[in-house]
């Protein structure tokens, strides 16, 4: 598992691999948060439930980062930690996850980039080799 970011214009992309599409997902969610925050100091403290679906499974990664983004937003909480689980039903895309994490403290955390929305551009899932790598732009 592993995630990298990548300059982007005015943005940030993100490329994140797993060995399985749930491992990908989380590792996306990962990179979410280590642009905003340092992820060795956010302590799973709380949890947020996530279920979600989408049309697909690229478009179910920019549900699951927007949602964790607007939990950020609404509750003031930053996560470090994930679990997720994508299965296909019909032609529907399903997420059930879980976010981990704690609430801001700008001292602890040390806030860096703040993150506004997840971009459809360069959007991309897919199996590669014997794993699954994900793709998506953060507009900052």
């Amino acid at each position: 598992m592993a995630f990298e970011i990548l300059n982007h214009t005015a943005d940030l992309g993100v490329r994140a691999t797993g060995r399985t599409i749930d491992e990908a997902f989380c590792e996306a969610a990962r990179a979410l948060f280590s642009v905003m925050v340092d992820l060795d100091a956010v302590e799973p403290r709380s949890e947020h439930v996530i279920r979600l679906e989408a049309g697909s499974c690229a478009d179910l990664l920019v549900e699951w980062l927007s949602d964790l983004l607007a939990q950020k937003e609404l509750s003031g909480l930053v996560f470090s930690r994930f679990e997720a689980r994508i299965r296909r039903l019909r032609d529907r895309a399903l997420l059930d996850g879980i976010a981990r994490g704690e609430p801001l403290d700008r001292a602890v955390h040390r806030p860096a980039a703040e993150v506004k929305g997840i971009s459809y551009l360069g959007l991309d899932v897919r199996p590669i080799g014997d794993g699954w790598q994900v793709r998506c732009v953060l507009d900052v």
